[in-house]
C-alpha cells in the first residue's frame, strides 16, 4: 500500500518537475522551486538531509545528532549504534578545537577571498577592501553553530561588513547544500525587507549560491551585510552580572517598539520571505529553530500552517531520522500536537476577517540582540531562519523573556520576563498584541521536545507540552489511551512493531 502510494506520487513530482523545466527560463533562484512545489508532496516522501554514509546502506543519517566529525561521516540509526561507530561520544577540549578548526579550515579553502573583495569593492563605490578571518574559532571569531563569519575591511576606513557563510564543511553541525542555499537567499529577502521599516536590522548588501551560478566566484554561498555596533546580549546589565529588573525595563521598551514596528507591516500568508522575481515574497518555511526541517508552505491560515509543522516531525520520526531513541512516545506527541492545532490556530469564520501573519525572528533567545555599554538595543541580527507567522506566535511568549530552566525541566508558567514585556506593551497602549500573551501553548509547540537524544530529557519536555495544552493526566495512562486512539495509525504501528523487543 505505502509503496504503491509513493509511486504515484514520484510520478506526479516527475509531472511538476517536468512543468518546472519548461518554465526555468523565469525563475531566478531555486527559492521559486521551492514556491512552485505543493506542500502536499511533503506530507507522502520523507526527504532526506543526508544519507548513511556506510556503503551499501540505503536509510537516511539521522538528523541533528547522526553526523560525526571524527570519521567524517553522517550515520543511520543502525550504525549510530556503538557496536558499528566507535568514535568517543564526548570529546576532550583539545580534540573538539582541532575538529572545528580543520572544519573552518575546510571552508576557509572554499572562499575565494579575492573575488569577495572585488565583489565588496565594487559594491561600495570601488573602495578598495581586505578580508579578515579570525585566527580563533568560536565565538570569539564571530562564528555560530550554523554559520562562519569574516571581516571586510575598507581601506577609506567606512564601516566594516560581513561575509556570513553557511558551515556546510562540518559533519556535525552541517546543513545540505540545498538547505543552506534556501536559508542564505531567505535570510537575505527577510534583511531588504526590514530596510523599509525602523527595525535595526544590518543592511544586506548582496549573497550568492553555487547551485544556480549566482556565487560571483566566491565560491560558497554567502551573504554580505553591514557588521552592527554593540555585543550580543546574554541577560546582563551594565555592571557585567545579571541585569535587574529595572536595568531589564530599557531592553523591554525598545524590544516593544520593534514588536509593535513589526505589527505594522502584515502579510497574507505565512511562510518564509523570499525574493520573487524582484518583489519580495512569502515563500515556502525555511525552517524551524533547530535546523532539522525541509522548506515548505506558504500556508494561507494558521491551522495549515501548524499542521504541516507537526505532520513533517511526524515523518521524520516514521523515516528513523528524528528521536531514535524514543520514536513511539515522540511520534505520539506530536500526533497529538497535530491533532490540537485548533488550540493555537485562529479560527476563522463567515464574518472574519482574512488572517494577518507578521514576521518573527525565531532564533530570539536573547543573544540576537546587539546591546551598547548603556543597554540600548543597537540591532537584532541572525535572521536566518525568520518566518512569517500567525499573532499568537508572532507576539506571544517567546525565547527572549522565557526562563529556559523552567522551559527545559517542563515547567509550565509565565516567567517574570514574560508579564514585563507584556506590562510594557500594554503601557505602550499595544493591547493586540498583550492578547497573545494568553499562554505558554504556542512556546510549547515549536519548542516541542527539542533535540534531546535521550528520553530521560524529553519527558519533562512531552509532559510539559501535555500539560500547557490541558492534559491532567499522569503519562503512562496518557501514553497507553493514545496507543489505542491512534492503533490504525499505519506510521505509529511501523514504529510500534520495531521498537518491541
Amino acid at each position: 500500500m505505502r509503496e504503491s502510494v509513493y509511486m504515484r506520487v514520484h510520478v506526479y513530482i516527475l509531472v511538476i518537475y517536468f512543468s518546472i523545466w519548461l518554465h526555468r527560463p523565469t525563475l531566478r533562484d531555486k527559492s521559486d522551486l521551492y514556491y512552485m512545489l505543493p506542500g502536499w508532496i511533503l506530507f507522502f516522501v520523507p526527504s532526506r538531509f543526508f544519507d548513511c554514509s556506510v556503503s551499501g546502506c540505503e536509510r537516511p543519517s539521522v538528523r541533528a545528532n547522526g553526523g560525526c566529525d571524527s570519521c567524517s561521516r553522517h550515520l543511520c540509526l543502525a550504525h549510530l549504534s556503538p557496536c558499528l561507530h566507535t568514535c568517543d561520544e564526548v570529546l576532550d577540549d583539545a580534540t573538539y578545537e582541532s575538529q572545528i578548526t580543520a572544519e573552518i579550515n575546510r571552508l576557509r579553502s572554499l572562499i575565494n577571498d579575492v573575488a569577495v573583495c572585488q565583489l565588496a569593492s565594487r559594491l561600495n563605490g570601488g573602495t578598495n577592501c581586505k578580508i579578515e578571518h579570525s585566527s580563533k574559532v568560536g565565538p570569539s571569531a564571530l562564528m555560530g553553530s550554523a554559520n562562519y563569519h569574516a571581516c571586510i575591511r575598507f581601506q577609506d576606513g567606512s564601516p566594516s561588513w560581513l561575509l556570513r557563510v553557511p558551515r556546510v564543511t562540518s559533519c556535525a553541525v552541517g546543513l545540505p547544500i540545498t538547505l543552506a542555499d534556501y536559508l542564505i537567499a531567505s535570510e537575505y529577502a527577510t534583511l531588504k525587507f526590514l530596510e523599509a521599516t525602523s527595525v535595526p536590522a544590518p543592511r544586506a548588501f548582496s549573497y550568492g549560491v553555487c547551485s544556480n551560478g549566482t556565487d560571483h566566484g566566491v565560491g560558497v554561498a554567502f551573504l554580505l551585510m553591514e557588521e552592527l555596533p554593540g555585543r550580543p546580549w546574554a541577560g546582563e546589565g551594565v555592571a557585567g552580572t545579571m541585569a535587574t529588573d529595572e536595568e531589564k525595563v530599557r531592553i523591554w521598551s525598545e524590544l516593544a517598539d520593534i514588536l509593535a514596528e513589526l505589527e505594522r507591516h502584515p502579510f497574507p500568508k505565512a511562510g518564509s520571505l523570499c525574493f520573487q522575481s524582484s518583489n519580495v515574497e512569502v515563500s515556502a518555511v525555511a525552517s524551524d529553530r533547530f535546523g532539522v526541517l525541509t522548506p515548505y508552505g506558504p500556508f494561507h491560515n494558521s491551522a495549515a500552517y501548524y499542521t504541516a509543522f507537526a505532520e513533517q516531525y511526524l515523518e521524520l520520526i516514521a523515516d528513523g531520522q528524528l528521536y531514535t531513541e524514543f520514536p513511539v512516545d515522540a511520534y505520539l506527541v506530536y500526533r497529538f500536537l497535530k491533532d490540537n492545532v485548533s488550540q493555537i490556530a485562529e479560527q476563522g469564520g463567515e464574518t472574519k476577517s482574512p488572517e494577518k501573519f507578521f514576521l518573527k525572528h525565531v532564533d530570539d533567545k536573547g543573544d540576537h540582540l546587539l546591546v551598547d555599554d548603556d543597554l540600548h538595543i543597537t540591532g537584532i541580527i541572525d535572521w536566518q531562519m525568520a518566518r512569517v507567522v500567525p499573532r499568537r506566535e508572532a507576539f506571544g511568549p517567546s525565547l527572549v523573556t522565557a526562563d529556559m530552566d523552567a522551559l527545559c525541566t517542563g515547567k509550565v508558567s509565565f516567567s517574570a520576563d514574560d508579564i514585563a514585556l507584556a506590562d510594557t506593551l500594554q503601557q505602550k497602549g499595544r493591547s493586540s498584541m498583550t492578547s497573545c500573551v494568553v499562554d505558554e501553548k504556542a512556546r510549547r509547540f515549536f519548542w516541542g521536545l527539542a533535540l534531546e537524544s535521550e528520553w530521560s530529557d524529553a519527558f519533562p519536555l512531552a509532559t510539559a507540552i501535555l500539560e500547557a495544552f490541558g492534559i491532567r493526566q499522569d503519562w503512562a495512562q496518557w501514553r497507553e489511551m493514545e496507543l489505542k486512539e491512534y492503533e490504525s495509525d499505519e506510521r505509529l504501528k511501523g514504529l510500534v512493531q520495531h521498537c518491541r523487543p
